[in-house]
């Protein structure tokens, strides 16, 4: 028994003792593997380094070489700086008076450039600004040529704006759509084609057709200019070469205020067109009524259609009591026609007076929107100021439009009546003065006349 696990001792001791040789020679193997490639990263690092001392040499002398050009190209520099300047002093010398010369013209060119791009005459004179563009920017001296070219373009404009000069051009119209149109050209001032005038453009570098025409008297000259045979005829020119024109759409009609003026200047309207048509048939009623009076002065037969025929004949049923009697009762008679008369008299007269203070109302409540308007949104725009101020006191200007002729008719027709209530007054004094006449007499003159 002991014999067999000492066999067993000694098998297991091998086994394991040939285990640790082979693990010990693997050791080794790898050691030498290791050690021959540290031995290769040696020998690579250490050529590599002679390549970065070469490298570095290298570099130092071009850096060498890079700071000694330097100070050549500094010291070159310096000398080609004192030899500019002493060019430019000599430029300075030559040009004198000439440096200043050459920038005026270089700025007037610019001025120039921003004029003939608002003139009418680039409409057919094209390309002018390319070359006032590239001589008011560009740094060298201008040559001879270039003044020259610049002289007769300001000659050229000068002539042209003295000439009256019809052309074939592009004109746009209110819709955006181009067309080729025959234009004649007033100067610099005003253009027009054979209907109707028309404004240049310079952002679009056309004539465009504007929105709203000038008064049918102002037209007329187009007219006129095409027909007449005279040398010298009047002509309609805008001396702020088409911005009047182009002012014309905002300027409003006589609609766009009476619109301004809103409900209350309706109602004004209204009640003068009202009033106005009363007082024409007032008018009327008391011209028909004073024409049956003088034809009732010519007649010997009473008309009772007519003031005075009532008059007489209310004179008549009366004319055989006394005189008192008679007279109160012709006194009676006038004030029975009074009414009818003056009917309506008083309602004229007080739209005359009411339609102001409707005026004085509706600029009081536009005020009001106004000032509104300024607490909501500041005082940095005028134009809204100025709108609204003008669009309060439109009110104002229709209360007076309608009551200044109102009261001018009140007037005429209160003087109508007045003559009308006149003449029945003097015919009734004419009659109870006859009356009195035949109650003075004897009775049997008295009885004849009677």
């Amino acid at each position: 028994m002991k014999k067999i696990i000492i066999l067993i001792s000694l098998l297991v001791f091998s086994l394991y003792s040939s285990e640790l040789d082979t693990l010990l020679l693997k050791i080794n193997k790898d050691t030498k593997t290791q050690l021959k490639l540290d031995k290769q990263r040696e020998f690579e690092f250490l050529k590599n380094l002679q390549k970065a001392k070469k490298l570095l040499g290298d570099t130092k002398k071009k850096l060498k070489l890079a700071k000694q050009k330097t100070i050549e190209l500094k010291k070159e520099f310096k000398k080609q700086k004192t030899i500019v300047n002493d060019y430019n002093k000599r430029l300075d010398k030559s040009t004198g008076s000439l440096k200043n010369l050459f920038a005026i013209s270089q700025q007037e060119a610019k001025n120039f450039s921003s004029l003939i791009k608002t003139s009418m005459t680039s409409s057919h004179l094209k390309e002018r600004d390319v070359f006032l563009d590239s001589f008011a920017s560009s740094r060298s001296v201008p040559s001879i040529k270039e003044l020259e070219k610049l002289w007769h373009l300001y000659l050229e404009e000068i002539i042209e704006a003295g000439k009256i000069k019809t052309y074939e051009t592009n004109v746009i119209n209110t819709h955006g759509a181009q067309k080729r149109e025959t234009v004649t050209r007033v100067g610099l001032f005003s253009a027009f084609n054979k209907d109707e005038f028309i404004r240049y453009d310079d952002s679009l570098q056309e004539f465009v057709k504007i929105m709203r025409q000038p008064n049918s008297s102002s037209q007329s000259y187009i007219a006129d200019y095409y027909t007449t045979s005279d040398e010298i005829t009047p002509m309609l020119i805008d001396p702020t070469r088409g911005v009047l024109f182009h002012m014309l759409k905002e300027k409003a009609t006589i609609l766009d205020r009476i619109h301004q003026g809103g409900v209350i200047g309706y109602i004004i309207l209204l009640l003068g067109v009202l009033t106005l048509l009363y007082a024409a048939y007032k008018y009327l009623d008391l011209w028909n009524s004073n024409n049956k009076i003088n034809k009732q002065i010519k007649s010997s037969e009473m008309d009772i259609s007519n003031p005075l025929g009532r008059i007489l004949a209310s004179f008549e049923k009366y004319k055989d009591k006394d005189i008192n009697t008679i007279e109160s009762k012709m006194d009676t008679a006038i004030l029975k026609e009074l009414p009818s008369i003056q009917a309506g008299l008083p309602m004229i007269k007080l739209v005359a007076a009411v339609a102001p203070l409707l005026g004085l109302l509706g600029t009081v409540t536009g005020m009001i929107e106004t000032f509104q308007s300024i607490t909501l949104f500041g005082t940095g725009d005028p134009k809204l100021m100025a709108g609204g101020i003008s669009q309060a006191l439109m009110t104002t200007v229709l209360g007076l439009v309608v009551a200044i002729p109102i009261l001018f008719i009140y007037n005429v027709v209160f003087s109508k009546s007045k003559k009308i209530i006149e003449i029945l007054t003097q015919q009734s004094s004419v009659l109870v003065a006859k009356q009195l006449e035949m109650l003075s007499d004897t009775p049997d003159e008295y009885s004849k006349n009677v």
